[in-house]
């Protein structure tokens, strides 16, 4: 048998999640969930839809680094 805390496992995995989505803030690193809840408090009924999770992550390295996208000398 399994030992329980006391804490259900969907509170664990949102705990998690929170964590994760602090780290990312801290990082700079981007947040598709967040990203989709913002489309759909701020764009709703545009007639777009929001990007996809490639779309959005290329966005984000085309702000960041510059159409190049990042480069290393190394």
């Amino acid at each position: 048998m399994r030992p329980s805390s006391g804490r259900p496992a969907g509170s664990a995995r949102a705990a998690l999640r929170a964590a994760l989505a602090a780290v990312r803030q801290i990082v700079g690193a981007p947040d598709y969930e967040r990203y989709l809840a913002h489309h759909a408090a701020c764009h709703p009924g545009e007639g777009r839809p929001p990007l996809s999770p490639r779309q959005y992550y290329a966005e984000f390295v085309t702000r960041r680094f510059g159409a190049g996208g990042p480069s290393r000398c190394c």
